[in-house]
């Protein structure tokens, strides 16, 4: 009997029960969306990261070994002391080496990969697409290297070893799309079989590298919780290389992965989390507004059924099984909605992360289902408690004659020390999250749970500032109806009245507005700002239009080399040392003041005169001081001071730097070139200070990242420091500038690969390469936002429409009056139109506020931490867009819940 009065009370008024199903639906189907989405990554993210890491989850090489550099050992020791390990599921031995591959024309140089097929494919860690079918005699190339050969399957070629001169003709089986055994840019390779590579390359019972399995990896990898993962491979890596001692090395790839990816995944785990928590608010604000007009509807109802014999508990049973069937009937299809969306989620990430649009696998948990079920109870049950103790509040002779509320005097409330408590409760949680929850966070260095405190901190802003512009709702109002209040004659005084009679019941809605507009506006300005930082992080990380990395530079400048190439036009070079040779010797390099207070480690880099024309400026570096790059490039020599004949060179420091030594520009300090056994001290000027430098990731502001920052000084002072050192110890980076347009950058970057790429053992970045990632990102972010704010809106504006509809109801007797004493129907349609543009049009102002001060306090706080140029982004558009919306959505909650009652007669109103 119950439920068939909820339903027919839910039929009676469709249109209201129709709008809360809608505004349930789409938040259910949003979070629905995302958590199988997260969940789908969940179970597909070992794919995503093997995209970037490669199959195999260890590595285990000698000391200093690389896959260019590749140095041949014995596999039988490290088998013999990993063999009782448990957790590896085994080892798959692999030899690498630069090879000559030639067909009929002019070889071509390229990394041959040999490869035991059958155990790679047995322990799971074969990382080559398509799986090669056949093995001895057999060898699978590339496809750049299969365009340069014009080679296909079937054609026969040559390869030859650099180092052993011993030909071997194989028989192209098949052209590879991708592999994940080498670095991804890696574009020329050949992968063999182990016995005929170790024909090419003169091997005979020794191995490059040894490539292991896990035997669990689910045990290992929890991508609900990335930093754990990774402290447990980390754990389990350290163990093995104590077993195998000094002389190898444990490479965990996945793990170095993961590391790179929780940056960016933890924070984005957080957001969806605290944009879960407020479309929860927003839609239990709605279903509160939804209840509380039925209540109000059903007053004289729920009387009458107390007086057959009714009692309070069941008129409390009947308010919340009505919740609970218009909550089930939005969390059923929202279910539905939210599988079709998340597919569209892990599509967009698949092809963001450089997978096709079918790499992960959708996948539907149970848990998902009952997360969703009982967040559909949550809503119903948590915001119709009010709207059924109201409903349970009158005596029975109140609630028959709702005229009589009005007259009869309640007791007055009894003095309470409420507010206070629960003030003083509200600022010790703050305090305590702040003073014991905060630096805990920062100290565990965990990103997931910093980003986490964080934005539950940004959380409770936006909070306290929604209800300080709901407090100042009053005057915004009032200022609106000065500016708009034509508009709305002769019912603009009622309209001002009517505000301020039903503040208490538009507080709601002006809250529930005020949190989604500010929620879009601020989610807008970081979106903008991410349109414009992207590029320009791009540009400031790779400094140049191309960078290429020479981490074996030697002795002899490769600047020759890369300025042959087509498209080059200028080319700067910077040259470090590493930090230790293979041998372990350090190269130390320390700076201090004259008088030896204070010292500090860093990373000198030698720079030509080119420097200066091939650099992108950048915002805080260089570009605001270009005579001090210019003295530095040009070696300028300046006296140390008068009556001295000393001369001295010029330097320039990071800001890091600077404030740790405690130097100005003009000042005077020392390097220390420790080379090994070998000491070489020279002075140098300080030239300038700078913030940030493009291209130098060393360049920073902070003194806590002053040891190890960058300096830089000229090449000639740097090689006349650094003469005594090997030629390996040497590194370099050439900044390139190419010709105009991004597609002439991209080609320029093509052919350095495919020239110099293989035997120099470069590293080359492209700025329009990587704007084009960046781009691609962007997009996918925009779209993923987009989805997100559609549904705060839409949410928003059915909680509108219903708070405006409780409003009709209440004065419909109101209504019937001034139709009688000849106020026309146009002018009863001003007076509800004024009420609720002016009440969205006002939240919508608060809200856009609210969302600019915590985007620029948000963008304030990135700069500062990023160091970088941070430009707060003004989204003029999405704030045009949503005041426009305001407006349209307080028409529209004028027009439905007023669209019948305005049509009756006087006569009709007051008899009804």
């Amino acid at each position: 009997m119950n439920l068939r009065f909820v339903l027919r009370n839910l039929a009676r008024r469709r249109s209201r029960t129709l709008l809360g199903i809608l505004g349930i639906l789409v938040t259910i189907a949003l979070l629905t969306g995302i958590q199988v989405a997260l969940d789908s990554v969940s179970v597909s993210f070992l794919d995503l990261v093997s995209l970037q890491a490669g199959r195999a989850d260890l590595l285990i090489t000698r000391q200093n070994s690389d896959h260019f550099n590749p140095t041949a050992f014995d596999p039988s020791e490290v088998q013999r002391n990993l063999a009782s390990i448990p957790e590896i599921r085994g080892l798959s031995p692999r030899l690498v080496g630069v090879v000559a591959v030639q067909r009929g024309g002019q070889p071509v140089d390229a990394i041959l990969v040999g490869l035991d097929l059958e155990k790679e494919r047995a322990l799971d860690i074969a990382g080559v697409s398509p799986a090669p079918r056949k093995s001895t005699g057999f060898c699978s190339i590339s496809k750049s290297l299969a365009e340069k050969l014009n080679a296909g399957a079937g054609a026969q070629v040559w390869l030859r070893s650099a180092a052993y001169y011993a030909d071997r003709q194989l028989e192209v089986g098949q052209v590879l799309e991708k592999q994940q055994v080498l670095p991804q840019q890696v574009r020329d390779y050949v992968i063999a079989d182990l016995s005929d590579a170790r024909t090419i390359l003169g091997i005979t019972g020794e191995v490059h590298a040894l490539a292991g399995g896990l035997r669990q990896p689910q045990t290992f990898y929890d991508p609900r919780d990335l930093h754990a993962s990774v402290m447990r491979l980390k754990a389990a890596g350290s163990s093995w290389a104590a077993r195998l001692g000094m002389r190898y090395e444990v490479k965990l790839p996945k793990a170095a992965a993961l590391t790179a990816f929780q940056d960016f995944t933890s924070p984005l785990r957080a957001v969806f989390g605290v944009f879960a928590v407020l479309a929860l608010v927003i839609t239990g604000l709605l279903i509160y507004s939804l209840m509380s007009v039925a209540v109000e509807e059903r007053i004289r109802e729920y009387a009458i059924l107390r007086t057959i014999g009714a009692k309070r508990r069941q008129i409390w049973e009947l308010v919340m099984v009505e919740s609970l069937a218009m909550c089930m009937g939005g969390v059923l299809p929202g279910v539905a909605a939210g599988a079709v969306s998340a597919r569209i989620l892990v599509t967009l990430v698949a092809l963001a992360m450089g997978g096709g649009a079918g790499t992960i696998e959708l996948k539907l948990e149970p848990a998902t289902f009952a997360w969703t079920l009982a967040a559909g109870v949550l809503l119903a049950v948590g915001s119709t408690v009010l709207p059924a103790l109201h409903a349970t509040r009158w005596s029975i002779v109140d609630a028959l004659d709702p005229l009589r509320r009005g007259q009869i005097q309640e007791r007055p409330p009894a003095e309470s020390g409420r507010p206070l408590v629960m003030t003083g409760i509200a600022l010790t949680a703050l305090s305590g999250v702040v003073f014991f929850i905060l630096p805990s966070a920062l100290f565990s260095g965990n990103p997931s749970l910093i980003g986490t405190v964080f934005l539950c901190l940004l959380l409770l802003m936006l909070l306290g500032l929604a209800l300080a512009g709901l407090g100042l709702q009053p005057l915004l109002q009032k200022a609106l109806l000065l500016l708009i209040g034509a508009a709305f004659r002769p019912a603009t005084e009622l309209v001002e009245r009517n505000l301020q009679r039903h503040r208490r019941r538009h507080a709601t809605t002006a809250l529930l507005f005020s949190l989604s507009v500010s929620l879009v506006v601020f989610i807008a300005s970081l979106v903008a700002l991410a349109s414009r930082t992207a590029v320009s992080l791009v540009e400031h990380t790779i400094g140049a239009d191309i960078r290429v990395h020479a981490p074996r530079a030697g002795g002899e400048s490769l600047k020759p080399l890369l300025a042959g190439i087509e498209g080059v036009e200028r080319v700067a070079e910077a040259r470090y040392l590493h930090s230790r040779t293979e041998f372990g010797i350090a190269y130390d390099v320390v700076m201090s003041d004259l008088v030896g207070m204070k010292h500090l480690w860093l990373v000198p880099f030698g720079v030509d005169p080119e420097l200066s024309q091939v650099l992108y400026p950048g915002e805080q570096g260089w570009g605001n001081s270009r005579a001090a790059m210019n003295a530095l490039c040009e070696n300028a020599q300046t006296p140390l001071g008068p009556g001295t004949t000393n001369s001295v060179s010029p330097v320039v420091l990071s800001l890091a730097a600077a404030s740790f030594l405690g130097v100005r520009p003009g000042d005077f300090v020392q390097l220390s070139f420790r080379l090994g056994a070998e000491r070489q001290d020279g002075r140098f000027r300080v030239a300038d200070v700078w913030r940030t430098l493009p291209g130098f990731e060393n360049f920073r502001g902070r003194i806590a990242h002053a040891v190890g920052s960058g300096v830089l000084m000229p090449l000639a002072e740097f090689e006349r420091m650094t003469r005594t050192a090997p030629s390996d110890a040497f590194q370099a980076v050439y900044f390139i500038r190419s010709q105009a347009g991004a597609d002439a950058q991209k080609q320029t970057a093509k052919r350095i690969r495919e020239q110099l790429d293989v035997w120099h053992r470069f590293g080359v970045k492209s700025t329009a390469e990587q704007k084009q990632e960046a781009t691609a990102v962007y997009w996918v972010t925009q779209v993923l936002f987009g989805f997100l704010l559609a549904a705060a809106v839409t949410i928003a504006v059915f909680a509108l429409i219903a708070s405006m509809a409780a409003t009709v109801l209440e004065r419909a007797r109101e209504v019937g009056v001034l139709k009688a004493l000849g106020m026309r129907r146009g002018e009863l349609s001003k007076l509800f139109l004024g009420e609720a543009v002016t009440l969205t049009l006002s939240a919508g102002i608060a809200g856009g506020a609210i969302g600019f001060v915590l985007a620029w306090l948000f963008v304030g706080q990135a700069a500062m931490l990023m160091e970088i140029a941070l430009a707060f982004t003004m989204p003029y558009l999405t704030l045009v867009a949503t005041l426009l919306i305001s407006i349209a959505a307080g028409a529209l909650a004028a027009f439905l819940p007023t669209r019948s009652l305005l049509r009756r007669t006087a006569a009709e109103i007051l008899r009804g």
